[in-house]
């Protein structure tokens, strides 16, 4: 985004005019008015919308305790109703996307509450604690059941939020739906492995969505006016790496060094994505995996090592100079990255390179 003093700069250095600096201005206003900003106003919104969240979901334990599954349809469905008149009124009459889109955002979280309570209501959705089952094939039978009507909620909710976004698109939208796709895959997949596949089974599955929603976000990647790719890759990545952890620590046993060697290495290979796709919440998610495996180093393998302190905190500073080598030398390596790799890759990468 341009910001006023950007265009100050290029006033002062002669690049441009007045005449062209104005049109800047105008361009900058209509073109960025809507996107979210981390401001007091958008937090605001958003924050809105939170509060607006917990009311209903205190409502809801309220009147379920009372009147059951058709007290959550009814409410769900006319909250849903309302919301989305609310946010198309302030969408096209007063021209308040982000607020619209929020309340669009809050009439897809509508749905599987609405669908939950159809299905309360219909008998379909199985009361009970799974754990206080003792006959396994009853749980099992049990647990296949509870698995299929999530599994049911879960695709409403991806498909009603897909056409919110077909309707009015708001980036922010799409985090239901990503929810309801991943739920979706993982509930499918348990009840294929009979309703408890485990988290041998589990983890890897949970990965492969989030690399399918990861991959979803590079498709869409700056090729749409409202960035889906955020949210995309955001959740996509916290999917992919809470299920490389329990895929690579679940085994019976304290994980190895082998283990921890392939999550330093993953994490490291975030960073590369990062600089490839010019998206910052990889090179996050990579520093928090490297502190991570830091972490295991200090506390387990060289804990009783009195030296390893001190080759930590050289590591720290070394990491903090090539942050600052990098910062300095951002566009020359970025072009560097580019120039090894072959024209075939680069045509798939965002548009805007």
């Amino acid at each position: 985004m341009i910001t006023e003093s950007d265009i100050k700069g290029l006033l002062e250095a002669g690049i441009v005019d007045e005449a062209t600096a104005d049109d800047m201005r105008v361009y900058g206003a209509s073109a960025y008015a809507d996107r979210p900003r981390f401001d007091f106003i958008n937090a605001a919104y958003y924050f809105g919308a939170l509060v607006v969240m917990l009311a209903f979901a205190w409502l809801l334990f309220a009147w379920y305790d009372l009147y059951g599954g058709i007290a959550l349809m009814v409410l769900a469905s006319s909250y849903a109703v309302l919301f989305v008149l609310g946010g198309d009124w302030l969408w096209k009459q007063r021209g308040l996307r982000i607020p619209g889109g929020l309340l669009f955002t809050l009439a897809v979280c509508m749905v599987p509450i609405g669908v939950l309570g159809f299905q309360d209501y219909m008998g379909w959705f199985p009361v009970g604690n799974a754990f206080e089952i003792e006959n396994d094939a009853e749980r099992l039978v049990f647990l296949s059941q509870l698995q299929t009507q999530q599994a049911w909620i879960a695709a409403a909710t991806l498909l009603a939020g897909l056409g919110a976004i077909k309707l009015r698109p708001f980036a922010f939208m799409a985090v239901p739906p990503i929810l309801g796709f991943t739920a979706c895959w993982m509930l499918v997949v348990e009840i294929l492995n009979g309703g408890d596949a485990g988290e041998r089974v589990m983890s890897p599955q949970l990965m492969l969505a989030g690399f399918v929603v990861m991959s979803a976000g590079f498709v869409v990647d700056r090729r749409t006016r409202e960035d889906f790719a955020f949210w995309l890759y955001g959740l996509g990545l916290a999917h992919f790496w809470f299920g490389m952890i329990g895929w690579l620590f679940s085994a019976p046993g304290a994980p190895g060094e082998l283990a921890w060697g392939i999550f330093a290495f993953v994490n490291l290979l975030l960073f590369d994505v990062s600089i490839l796709l010019q998206r910052k919440v990889f090179m996050v998610g990579g520093a928090v995996g490297i502190m991570a495996y830091l972490g295991h180093l200090g506390f387990e393998t060289f804990e009783d090592v009195l030296m390893f302190p001190f080759a930590l905190t050289f590591v720290g500073l070394a990491i903090m100079g090539a942050a600052v080598l990098y910062r300095k030398n951002e566009e020359k390596l970025e072009q560097l990255v580019m120039s090894v790799l072959p024209e075939g890759f680069k045509a798939w990468l965002p548009s805007s390179r």
